[in-house]
């Protein structure tokens, strides 16, 4: 029998609820439910939860000697790493299955979406009033400004990617 907190596998069986039950899809309650009965969606995230908390203690504990201990902040970049991988796979999984709030036993995981960022597309087109002298872009002012609905050549908005926030 397939691994069911394999993420593969995991995304294998939300798939073939959308394909056999399609009405059971467009519905947030009908959905959850379908999630939890028939795939190992929550299982899996539960299992990716207990992961990231469980590293983010290792991390924090190492906090303590990194001071001392050169060694400790690369072991804590490695647990960095793989908490953000982690959280990157649970991303996936939930956006995969369309759900952006998920309550599990340990926390509560929930999908916000990313803060509106500015892309520059032609720096040298950007007025004086929003650059440096040394014509470094003022992100936080270009953006006000664009919020405001003002035009800015050479900038825009973006959206920001989706972020897993997870509240205990």
């Amino acid at each position: 029998m397939p691994d069911r907190l394999d993420p593969t596998f995991v995304r294998r069986e939300i798939d073939a609820l959308a394909v056999t039950h399609p009405d059971v899809w467009e519905d947030d309650d009908l959905r959850a439910l379908a999630l939890e009965s028939e795939t190992g969606f929550r299982e899996f995230l539960t299992k990716v939860l207990r992961r990231i908390l469980e590293t983010n203690l290792l991390k924090d504990k190492n906090d303590i000697d990194l001071a001392a201990l050169a060694d400790l902040k690369k072991r804590q970049e490695r647990f960095a790493k793989r908490i953000e991988g982690l959280r990157s796979l649970a991303l996936q999984v939930m956006l995969h299955a369309n759900e952006r709030k998920v309550e599990l036993p340990r926390a509560t995981l929930s999908i916000s979406n990313g803060v509106s960022k500015v892309i520059f597309t032609d720096e040298a087109a950007l007025p004086d009033n929003v650059v440096e002298i040394v014509r470094k872009p003022l992100r936080t002012e270009i953006k006000k400004l664009i919020e405001e609905g003002v035009t800015v050549p050479g900038a825009e908005l973006s959206n920001g990617e989706p972020t897993l926030r997870i509240t205990k």
